[in-house]
């Protein structure tokens, strides 16, 4: 019989799969409950190539600090298994990645994250073609990243799980789509980033499409340019 995984997908529903293995020569029946619950039969499977592969039901955020049965059937034979959900959250990737260009000469990264008072961030930053460093953060949805140089090219990526002080999770959730800054100007007297935070509003921005976003002369209006022309 074919084991089964589940995993609690940002604390929204479990998807329980059980091919891992390779996918299944049969279609299984799969059912399901938390230890305050009935059983319940699967009505939402995830199939491959027309054999059911997975299931995935809703839940509550708490429910997985509650134990978590599953049953895998076919004709009179069942597969039981006991799973301990508290630790297998997936949370869904960091979203609206932003990047701006302070006044203080430092590189200010923002995302938004649901649920930020419960989450840890990993921010990996690549300058030209180095390799990835990275950073570990708690609570903060920024990162600072000093700019010693006025002629290279950033790229972040963030990925978060549930912290410590809510139930860690061990699972991190994938890697958020990058983010790119190219910077081509004098470079000025270089600060150190200071409180995780942005420390004057006369700031460059970068969508995530490389476009250069600055602020208009007039309130409410803003410039977009391309990047191109920012660093010939």
């Amino acid at each position: 019989m074919t084991d089964v995984t589940c995993l609690v997908i940002n604390l929204e529903h479990v998807r329980c799969v059980w091919n891992l293995q390779g996918i299944p020569e049969v279609n299984y029946t799969f059912s399901s409950w938390f230890s305050n619950e009935k059983e319940s039969t699967c009505t939402e499977y995830l199939s491959e190539n027309g054999i059911n592969i997975g299931c995935r039901r809703p839940c509550t955020k708490l429910q997985r600090f509650d134990r978590f049965y599953t049953k895998l059937s076919r004709g009179n034979k069942e597969y039981l298994k006991e799973h301990d959900l508290k630790g297998k959250v997936k949370l869904n990737p960091p979203s609206n990645l932003t990047v701006k260009n302070g006044s203080d000469f430092n590189l200010w990264f923002y995302w938004n994250q649901t649920g930020a008072s419960c989450v840890e961030s990993e921010v990996r930053v690549k300058k030209n073609n180095s390799n990835w460093e990275v950073h570990s953060l708690f609570l903060f949805v920024s990162h600072c990243q000093n700019l010693p140089s006025s002629n290279a090219r950033y790229e972040l990526q963030v990925r978060s799980r549930i912290s410590n002080n809510c139930g860690q999770s061990e699972e991190w959730s994938d890697w958020s789509e990058p983010v790119v800054w190219g910077f081509n100007n004098t470079t000025g007297l270089q600060t150190t980033c200071r409180n995780n935070k942005a420390s004057d509003k006369n700031h460059t921005e970068m969508d995530r499409g490389g476009h250069l976003i600055t602020p208009g002369l007039f309130q409410g209006s803003r410039w977009k340019v391309f990047m191109d022309s920012a660093t010939e």
